[in-house]
């Protein structure tokens, strides 16, 4: 390892960050969660349908991180637009 690399962890090891949790697992409840919410929505629900499970972990990641039923209705909104262009998630 690097000196470069050998600075990092020193780093995460001060912020905390080292020892951090792992980010909860995506469920597939959760992904079926997001179809539902995408139903009314074509081609955005048979377009989110056709993406790979990892691609749609990462959608039901972005809507679920919002903490309130606004942001989640705002995030929906950004969602479905690149779903019906069938982009992944940025």
């Amino acid at each position: 390892m690097t000196g470069f690399g050998r600075k990092k962890i020193e780093e995460a090891k001060q912020n905390g960050q080292w020892n951090a949790p792992e980010p909860a697992a995506v469920t597939d409840e959760q992904i079926a969660l997001l179809t539902d919410v995408l139903r009314v929505y074509e081609p955005a629900c048979t377009n989110f349908q056709a993406m790979p499970l990892s691609v749609k972990k990462t959608y039901v990641k972005a809507y679920l991180d919002a903490k309130t039923d606004t942001g989640r209705e705002k995030r929906i909104v950004g969602i479905v637009d690149r779903l019906n262009k069938n982009l992944k998630p940025m």
